[in-house]
């Protein structure tokens, strides 16, 4: 579900407040405004603020996951397997090398 959040003026002694809610959709964030706070007069501004299943882990948060869990894992092989990969970088250095001279 969604989090959604509005301006509502509720009556003359409460005033103006802001509120937020769950919902699924636009409609469905109305029906929760009026559920939590009563006959409302007004309700203003209201936009969709966070949305997903509850989690403020996004896709763009994995993509850097796996680029550090790979930068990590090679240097891991590096440090702990030196000597075996230094020749084997070596060796894909001189092929690299070869493949730009076609």
């Amino acid at each position: 579900m969604a989090t959604w959040r509005a301006e509502v003026f509720v009556n003359s002694q409460v005033g103006r407040i802001t509120t937020e809610v769950e919902a699924a959709t636009f409609s469905g964030a109305k029906q929760q405004i009026y559920a939590k706070h009563g006959d409302v007069q007004q309700i203003t501004n209201l936009r969709e603020v966070r949305s997903g299943g509850g989690s403020s882990f996004s896709s763009g948060d994995c993509e850097g996951l796996v680029w550090l869990f790979g930068i990590g894992l090679v240097l891991y092989v590096v440090v702990n397997y030196w000597y075996i990969a230094i020749p084997i970088g070596i060796i894909l250095l001189i092929l690299i090398g070869m493949g730009m001279n076609d």
